[in-house]
């Protein structure tokens, strides 16, 4: 078996990368990032290359049986274009290959955004619901509906490709370091007043088990990915050590898309768009992974929260 990972060297990557390097029916992983990989692995061959580039050369030596697809933009930018060419683009020029090369089964990471945070969302959304990602008008879960948009095409013109799409919750854990995590570790962090949100976390090391299980075991369609269990937003800030500070719904907007307009961190690394998903509820049910695969949450949300504080506490 042969595995092709795109964005190898990111966060979740580097904890797939080890999954599947200490699994002995796994002949060789086949890595894809324009970052060198964070550790060494057995089973590795590692290429710096950009998602968008042909990529003939790898698909033709490697001949992968399964391709996980990985690369996206978390930490949103101020280049939307750019951002939805990394985020699209490279999805599109993935899917080419597949088609090219004949490769069989695609594993694709999107994100529980892609439902979208909305006042009429359902305590948990399952695999059934529609995805209204694009009504938040938050580029990040917009461009996960069309990425999902263009695999169900995809799917309806090869037949014979297997795919499978993992909407997780936010991943958390030790490791993490982005602007989700920057947000949280402020002395004094901003929340919607009268909106104290049930927060779904996933820990980083469920994420890679889970997506492992997914390429190895599950039939194809999609699999929501979270633990049954949530945390107040302000309870999250709380065991960070912070102070919530409620602030009105306008007024936070207002605030916020002065703070991305005129690129001030200090006040916000993300557009106003972002503020629905702290607003809103967006709790998925990830219990269908459970049932046809052999996978099972290892950790809470709760976990992930308190692993995450304990990390950077300590550091």
């Amino acid at each position: 078996m042969k595995i092709l990972i795109t964005g190898s060297s990111g966060y979740i990557g580097t904890q797939l990368c080890k999954k599947f390097d200490s699994d002995e029916s796994i002949q060789e992983l086949i890595g894809l990032d324009l970052a060198e990989p964070r550790t060494n692995f057995s089973k590795l061959v590692f290429y710096n290359r950009d998602c968008n580039s042909d990529l003939s050369d790898v698909f033709k030596k490697h001949a992968p049986d399964i391709v996980n697809h990985l690369v996206y933009v978390l930490d949103p930018l101020h280049d939307s274009e750019k951002m939805y060419r990394i985020n699209v683009g490279s999805m599109e020029n993935v899917l080419s290959h597949i088609d090219k090369f004949g490769v069989k089964r695609l594993v694709v990471t999107s994100s529980g955004t892609a439902y979208g945070a909305l006042p009429n969302n359902p305590e948990q959304l399952k695999e059934t619901d529609p995805l209204r990602g694009k009504e938040t008008g938050y580029q990040y879960a917009h461009d996960k509906v069309i990425v999902e948009e263009k695999l169900e095409e995809f799917g309806k013109t090869h037949p014979d490709v297997e795919i499978v799409i993992a909407r997780p919750a936010v991943v958390a854990g030790p490791n993490l370091g982005n602007f989700i995590s920057r947000y949280l570790m402020k002395p004094l962090v901003p929340l919607v007043k009268e909106f104290d949100q049930d927060t779904q976390l996933i820990h980083e090391e469920d994420i890679a088990s889970a997506l492992y299980h997914l390429a190895l075991q599950a039939p194809a369609g999609a699999y929501n990915l979270g633990p049954p269990d949530v945390i107040k937003e302000s309870e999250s800030v709380e065991i960070m050590g912070g102070k919530s500070i409620f602030i009105g719904p306008r007024l936070i907007r207002a605030l916020t898309t002065f703070g991305w307009f005129f690129r001030i961190k200090a006040i916000t690394e993300a557009p106003s768009s972002l503020i629905n998903y702290i607003q809103y509820r967006w709790v998925v049910d990830g219990s269908k992974i459970e049932r046809e695969t052999d996978f099972r949450y290892k950790y809470s949300t709760r976990d992930a929260m308190n692993q995450f504080a304990e990390a950077n506490s300590a550091s």
